[in-house]
């Protein structure tokens, strides 16, 4: 495993611990209108998806720089409709608990969207 990836599987985990708490702390004491059973699952599905998207741009990135742009824009489409799919979906099959997955989800998005941004850069910044 190259060290890049290594350096990137380990910041991924401190920070998904630091997700997991905040998630874990707004499940306990936030209102029971907005809680979650899936927020677990929710947030195992980011780490995935993170280090699947960042490892995959990454690699390309290094062999062809040319197609890095296009491909980000590409996975950045293909994710935000495909989430969108999976809220939708959620929401009309619960819908007595969708407003609880909808905001536990989307806060992970932006949560693990922002840490995916802030790797590639500092990754492209060597």
């Amino acid at each position: 495993m190259p060290a890049f990836i290594k350096s990137f599987l380990i910041r991924l985990l401190f920070f998904s611990l630091i997700a997991f708490g905040l998630i874990f702390i707004f499940q306990q004491y936030g209102p029971l209108r907005f809680k979650t059973s899936l927020y677990w699952v929710i947030l195992l599905f980011f780490i995935i998806s993170t280090a699947i998207i960042h490892i995959v741009l990454v690699n390309t990135s290094n062999k062809d720089s040319k197609n890095f742009v296009s491909l980000f824009l590409g996975i950045t489409g293909i994710k935000l409709f495909s989430y969108l799919i999976i809220i939708i979906t959620y929401g009309l099959i619960n819908r007595e608990g969708a407003a609880g997955f909808i905001l536990c989800f989307l806060f992970s998005y932006f949560l693990f969207s922002v840490f995916e941004v802030a790797s590639l850069l500092k990754h492209f910044k060597k």
